[in-house]
C-alpha cells in the first residue's frame, strides 16, 4: 500500500521509461543505476509517514513535501536541492489560469513532487512518456517539468496576445467597441502570472548556488531554467505593458467619443434655443401679440423662429466656433 503516490517511475539510460508499482519502489530506490520519479498527494497525510520509510530525505526537504507553506522556496541540504514552484493548476472543463504550487526534492537519482491539486506541467510530463521522452537523471526530469509550465504558460500568452491583436485591428479602423473587459482579463492574466515568474526568476539566480556541492550537470540545469524563466517573464511583461497602453488608448477614444457625443448634443440644443424662444413669445396667453389675427400668423411664426435659428448659427460661426461633430 502507498498512500497518497499519485504515480512512480523509473528511467535508465537506454531503456524506455517504466512506471513503477508501489512494491517495486524499494528495488528501484535501492538499483545503482538510472533515476526515480515519485509523485505524491499532500492532501493525504499518511503520505509523509510513508515516504519518510522510503526515502531518506533531510529534516529541510521533508518540511518543504509536508506542504504547510505555499511560498515559493529553492534551498540546498545533504546533497538535495529541495522547494516550492509555480505551476498552473488542471481543469477539465476550461483553460485554468489558476497558479498552484508543486514541492519538490531533488537529487542526482531521485525527484519527490507533491502537489494539492492537479497541476497541468506534471502531467504533461507524464504524457509526454507515452511518445517516448525519457530524460537521462532525475534533474533533467525537473527541467522538463519546468519547462512544460513554461510551455503552458507561452500557450496563455499566446492567447491574450491574439485578444490584445483584435482589440487593437478595432482601435486603428475606428471600429471601436467597448473592449475594457478583455483587456482586464488580460492584464489579471499577466499580473497573476508575473509575480510567481518573477520570484521563480530570483530563486533560480545563478549566485545563490555558489556554495551548492552540486554537479556541473545539475547546475547547468539550473542555469538553463533561470535563462528561461528569464525570458518568459520579459514575454509576460511585454503582454501587461501592452495590454495597459491599448487600455489607455481605449480609455482616450471612448472619451473622445463620448465628447463628441455631448458636443453634437450642446450644439443641437444651441441651435434649438432661438426658436424656443420664438414659440414660448407666441405661447404666452396674453393680448396684443401680433399675427394673431387673420390667417397667415401660423406662416410667419415659422419663419421667424426659421429666421432667428438662421442667424443665431451665423452668429456662431462668426465668432469662429466649429460646429462639426
Amino acid at each position: 500500500m502507498a498512500p497518497g503516490l499519485v504515480g512512480a517511475y523509473r528511467g535508465h539510460p537506454g531503456d524506455p521509461l517504466m512506471p513503477i508499482a508501489p512494491q517495486d519502489i524499494d528495488a528501484a530506490l535501492a538499483a545503482e543505476d538510472g533515476w526515480v520519479w515519485l509523485h505524491v498527494d499532500l492532501v493525504d497525510q499518511r503520505m509523509l509517514s510513508w515516504l519518510a520509510g522510503k526515502c531518506p530525505l533531510p529534516a529541510a526537504a521533508r518540511s518543504i513535501l509536508e506542504g504547510h507553506d505555499e511560498s515559493l522556496v529553492l534551498g540546498y541540504e545533504a546533497g538535495t536541492v529541495h522547494g516550492v514552484v509555480a505551476d498552473l493548476q488542471q481543469d477539465m472543463e476550461r483553460t485554468s489560469t489558476t497558479i498552484g504550487r508543486l514541492h519538490f526534492a531533488l537529487t542526482e537519482r531521485l525527484l519527490v513532487t507533491g502537489r494539492r491539486h492537479p497541476v497541468e506541467a506534471v502531467n504533461r510530463v507524464r504524457r509526454s512518456f507515452a511518445d517516448g521522452f525519457c530524460p537521462a537523471t532525475a534533474y533533467e526530469l525537473f527541467e522538463a517539468i519546468v519547462a512544460a509550465f513554461c510551455k503552458n504558460t507561452a500557450i496563455r500568452l499566446k492567447d491574450a496576445a491574439a485578444i490584445l491583436d483584435a482589440v487593437e485591428d478595432r482601435l486603428v479602423t475606428e471600429r471601436l467597441s467597448d473592449e475594457r473587459r478583455s483587456l482586464k482579463e488580460v492584464r489579471r492574466l499577466a499580473v497573476s502570472l508575473h509575480r510567481p515568474v518573477t520570484g521563480m526568476v530570483a530563486l533560480f539566480e545563478e549566485e545563490d548556488r555558489e556554495d551548492w556541492a552540486l554537479s556541473e550537470h545539475a547546475h547547468a540545469v539550473l542555469r538553463r531554467l533561470s535563462m528561461r524563466l528569464e525570458r518568459l517573464d520579459r514575454e509576460i511583461v511585454m503582454v501587461n505593458d501592452r495590454a495597459r497602453l491599448l487600455q489607455e488608448e481605449m480609455a482616450a477614444e471612448l472619451a473622445d467619443e463620448s465628447n463628441r457625443s455631448l458636443r453634437a448634443m450642446a450644439v443641437m440644443s444651441a441651435l434649438l434655443l432661438p426658436g424656443t424662444l420664438v414659440v414660448g413669445v407666441f405661447g404666452m396667453n396674453t393680448g396684443g401679440l401680433p399675427f394673431s389675427e387673420g390667417n397667415t400668423g401660423f406662416l410667419w411664426a415659422m419663419m421667424l423662429g426659421i429666421a432667428a435659428t438662421a442667424l443665431f448659427y451665423w452668429l456662431l460661426r462668426r465668432a469662429g466656433i466649429s460646429l462639426r461633430f
